[in-house]
C-alpha cells in the first residue's frame, strides 16, 4: 500500500496505531518498550458501523485520533505503510478510551 489515505475501514473496524511505552531511568534516560506489547493505541480511521441482529444500524463508538485500550487477545491485521505497521481490528476488541489530559 502506498498511503495511508488509500485505507478505509468496513463496518465495525478500526485502524489504528500502537503506542509505545516508554520507561524512564533513574537518570532520566528515556528506554521504549517494543510497541506491540503496547495495549494502548492512536485510532487513525474508523469504519462507519454494522447492522445488529435485529437489523438495526450501530455506529462505531470511537473516533480518529482517541487513544484507545486494546484487548490483549485482539484479532488485529498487520497493514504496512510507508514502513510503519498499522492494524485494522474490531470495534469489539477495544476496551475503551483513554482519556488523556484532563
Amino acid at each position: 500500500m502506498s498511503s495511508l489515505k488509500n485505507i478505509v475501514p468496513l463496518l465495525d473496524r478500526i485502524l489504528i496505531e500502537k503506542i509505545s511505552k516508554q520507561t524512564q531511568t533513574a537518570g532520566g534516560i528515556l528506554l521504549p518498550q517494543m510497541k506491540s506489547n503496547s495495549n494502548q493505541a492512536r485510532v487513525i480511521a474508523v469504519g462507519t458501523g454494522a447492522h445488529r441482529p435485529d437489523g438495526t444500524f450501530a455506529g462505531t463508538i470511537v473516533q480518529k485520533g482517541d487513544t484507545v485500550i486494546v484487548a490483549p487477545t485482539a484479532r488485529a491485521y498487520e497493514v504496512p505503510v510507508d514502513n510503519k505497521t498499522y492494524y485494522i481490528v474490531s470495534e469489539l476488541d477495544i476496551l475503551g478510551i483513554a482519556k488523556v489530559n484532563e
